[in-house]
């Protein structure tokens, strides 16, 4: 039951545990995919070896000793997660576990056991959930699990669901190990935090600025008098619910038709390499996020990951060696790197994607794009600009401030000089990166920005009226030109 813990829907990557006997903290790390980042090492090591590191090879228990920050051991959570897990027949015995025959059996919801009825000392088949006896001791056996040193040691409070917390915020997870000095409370400044129990100094963070608040420096400068964490989604000011809300109707919205007014630069430019198209030039752009998906919208951004891989060379973890581009499209973590909040959006031309670019906004202060590429038969061709075009109108219908996004070198002069960006003086780039702690930065790129312009926002009523106005010109000019000379 225990790689429950390491499965999807298990521990949250960057969740930081520790190694505990007797009462006292012998070593520290943080859940990483399938492992556990060390401290000692700093590499990804099993359970069994974390043990080992932490001086207890001999135990072989590392499940019952290792605790998350709010004094929930790895057991007690893969125990928990058994409980609510839908259990597959054919996960199940086939043979009776008392008497070794098959037959009619009852299935443990908690473990593979199975029995007869009779075995079991039923008198019917039970209605619902049932656990065996086995399951049922262990089940009692966590119910005296606070009272343990190691787990109070660990932070465990009496009153409190802690397995419940490990949903909501309380849990402390490592988002950036390389840079942790600056991730802060944005009120007040300050790095410390409570890693149990609620009060003033947990940490809550915005679901779309991402940026990290204490309660209680909230509750002084009388934006939120939080009572508890917040079930779901929780934004810091009006604005970041704002963006989301928009953000999400975009996404609901699907693929945008861009009308034949946009594709003057993609026409030329076809014309010019004589490719023009004969017919329908059918050009839609969407946003996509990897946590709401669809079979469409899979596909999509797997040609997105793609078009990444064929144009950039890799960003892989050094330590593990993982590829940064699949969970950057997917939103997904990896290694403490929090990728969460990224959209990607998505440009095609007949229904071929030709343009991808993956989408992060901070809140109302600035969005960045850290990568952002074209299918490379299709470079060339004015996608690209179509598709940086179509963000910005996005950005600035959501009255974003600024876009940043990291360049190479030798491709700085076509950012400033094309698209009206700007080098970040370093100085600066270090005041926006304590507010954004995740701002995504490259070895070997210079970082960019540029203020969003202000756009106006045209009625449909107004656009209709242009309408009527224009046909009525048109009428009226045709009629003159129609008439007889006198």
């Amino acid at each position: 039951m225990h790689w429950l813990v390491f499965e999807e829907g298990g521990l949250p990557d960057g969740t930081e545990v520790a190694y505990y006997s007797r009462g006292k903290k012998l070593l520290v790390g943080y859940k990483q995919g399938s492992g556990i980042v060390c401290s000692c090492c700093n590499s990804e090591v099993s359970p069994s070896q974390f043990e080992a590191h932490a001086g207890w090879a001999s135990r072989k228990k590392p499940y019952g000793y290792i605790y998350a920050s709010n004094g929930v051991s790895l057991h007690e959570f893969a125990m928990s997660l058994l409980r609510g897990r839908k259990s597959s027949v054919k996960d199940s015995d086939d043979l009776c576990i008392i008497c070794a025959d098959g037959g009619i059996l009852v299935l443990c919801d908690g473990c593979p056991r199975a029995f007869h009825k009779e075995c079991a000392s039923l008198s019917a088949v039970p209605r619902g959930k049932w656990y065996c006896k086995y399951c049922e001791n262990k089940f009692q056996r966590e119910k005296f699990v606070e009272h343990n040193a190691n787990a109070i040691a660990a932070g465990r409070i009496s009153g409190i669901d802690p397995i419940d917390q490990i949903s909501k915020r309380c849990m402390r997870t490592v988002k950036n190990p390389e840079e942790a000095e600056v991730i802060a409370c944005a009120l007040c400044r300050c790095y410390d935090f409570s890693k149990s129990g609620f009060g003033p100094r947990t940490v809550i963070l915005c679901d779309q600025c991402e940026k990290e608040y204490h309660v209680g420096c909230l509750k002084k400068r009388k934006i939120a008098e939080l009572k508890e964490l917040p079930k779901g989604k929780w934004f810091c000011c009006a604005d970041c619910k704002r963006i989301y809300s928009a953000l999400q109707n975009s996404l609901n919205s699907g693929e945008e038709r861009l009308s034949e007014s946009c594709l003057g630069a993609v026409r030329m430019k076809l014309k010019e390499k004589r490719m023009d198209f004969v017919g329908d030039l059918d050009v839609r752009w969407r946003l996509i996020s990897g946590k709401i998906t669809s079979r469409e919208t899979r596909v999509l951004l797997a040609e997105a990951v793609s078009i990444f891989h064929d144009c950039f060379d890799p960003i892989v973890d050094s330590a593990t060696g993982r590829d940064f581009i699949p969970s950057m499209v997917y939103g997904r973590n990896i290694r403490g790197q929090d990728f969460g909040g990224m959209y990607c959006a998505i440009l095609t031309v007949n229904s071929i994607v030709v343009s991808a670019g993956i989408l992060r906004i901070f809140g109302q202060d600035m969005a960045e794009l850290p990568l952002v590429a074209t299918r490379i038969g299709s470079q060339g061709q004015g996608y690209f600009q179509l598709l940086l075009s179509c963000i910005e109108k996005l950005l600035a219908f959501l009255n974003v401030r600024r876009f940043i996004l990291p360049s190479a070198v030798e491709a700085m002069s076509i950012w400033t000089e094309k698209f009206g960006f700007k080098e970040i003086p370093p100085d600066l780039l270090v005041s926006y990166k304590k507010t954004c702690w995740q701002l995504i930065t490259f070895k070997g790129t210079c970082m960019l920005e540029k203020m969003v312009p202000k756009c106006r926002i045209i009625r449909h009523e107004e656009t209709e009226a242009e309408a009527e106005a224009e046909t009525e010109t048109e009428t009226e000019t045709e009629t003159e030109s129609d008439a007889p000379d006198e």
